[in-house]
């Protein structure tokens, strides 16, 4: 009987939400300048439900979508080569707002955003532009803060003294990333070396784990995980490890996929600078700079408590946190070169 009743209960609120989202959420439809309706487009290179990168730019455009009470669409596993067609595509659909996540697709953003000055495109980048466009929003992601703080615990942890970075491919962030996690193991006084390996696909498991082998056949206790879908391929790897070897990872929370190997996260929240964007764009503002702020509560931020470390090692990185979210401890965005 008890089961009986928690599945009508079930049933139930499933009726409640399906209602709150048919009458809660249906747009406003508010306009443009020029009398058009406002909607909402994005870009994501890989699958929305890749409970990472992808998925946490979906959130984000829905919210934005339902805080301003206009219509949005999305076009996922967008390849490089294909993005200046689809944005073409949204432009010529009448989508006055198109968010790409990924700044492998900034490039068909510089192409398309000159000839539709009526569209206002959102792109994410790793430094204040010097000479930003008239129809562009620019999201700085800030990388690098939470990029140390991942070196620091990855510092403290290792045993062996070899930390492994693990990436999809050589972008400007990703250099800002390595030589941030240096930074903090310099900091740390540590002598601990990093080893680093770029995959070629955020997305592949297979090439993942492949990687995350190599890096352990050398000695790697600690990964600091910078792939996407990649990311089940390093689970395995790590758990059917013949010795512990540890994970970082990016985005979101990973604890579940590996409890006893996961460590932390270094979390984005990309709904509080694309909800804030939309908002100021329906208000007439086609151009702007957005930095992601880190800290405990900001769009940017470290999940603690630390998994698999002591109390003491929370203590300490916490406070480490805390120092670069005030700027206390400055980690320096080099992004040219990954510096020796």
């Amino acid at each position: 009987m008890k089961d009986f009743r928690f599945t009508r209960i079930k049933a139930v609120l499933v009726v409640i939400v399906a209602l709150f989202v048919s009458f809660g959420c249906t747009p406003k439809t508010e306009e443009t300048a020029g009398g058009k309706e406002n909607k909402i487009a994005a870009l994501f290179p890989g699958s929305i439900q890749d409970a990472d990168y992808n998925t946490i730019g979906y959130i984000a455009l829905q919210e934005a979508a339902n805080s301003e009470g206009i219509k949005s669409s999305y076009s996922e596993k967008v390849a490089v080569p294909d993005a200046e067609r689809v944005l073409k595509e949204y432009v010529n659909a009448d989508f006055n707002i198109i968010f790409v996540h990924g700044s492998q697709f900034n490039g068909a953003v510089a192409k398309v955003a000159p000839d539709n000055p009526d569209v206002t495109f959102i792109i994410e980048v790793d430094a204040k532009p010097e000479n930003p466009a008239s129809n562009i929003w620019y999201i700085e992601r800030n990388f690098h803060n939470g990029f140390y703080v991942l070196g620091t615990v990855a510092a403290m942890k290792t045993e062996t003294g070899k930390i492994g970075y693990l990436g999809g491919l050589e972008l400007p962030f990703v250099r800002g990333e390595i030589n941030a996690i240096n930074q903090a193991i310099r900091d740390q006084k540590s002598s601990a070396k990093l080893e680093y390996i770029f995959v070629g696909d955020f997305n592949d498991p297979l090439k993942a784990r492949q990687a995350a082998e190599g890096l352990m056949s050398q000695g790697v206790d600690v990964i600091i995980s910078a792939v996407n879908l990649g990311n089940f391929g390093i689970y395995s790897a790590v758990k059917e490890a013949d010795r512990p070897v540890f994970i970082t990872a990016t985005y979101t929370d990973k604890v579940s996929q590996a409890p006893n190997n996961y460590l932390t996260s270094d979390l984005f929240d990309f709904g509080v600078p694309v909800k804030g964007i939309v908002s100021k764009i329906i208000a007439g503002e086609k151009s702007g700079h957005w930095f992601m702020e880190y800290g405990e509560g900001q769009a940017r931020s470290t999940l603690f408590p630390i998994n698999n470390v002591s109390d003491s090692v929370n203590a300490k990185v916490k406070r480490i946190s805390a120092d670069v979210a005030s700027g206390k401890i400055i980690v320096k965005p080099v992004l040219g070169e990954i510096l020796k």
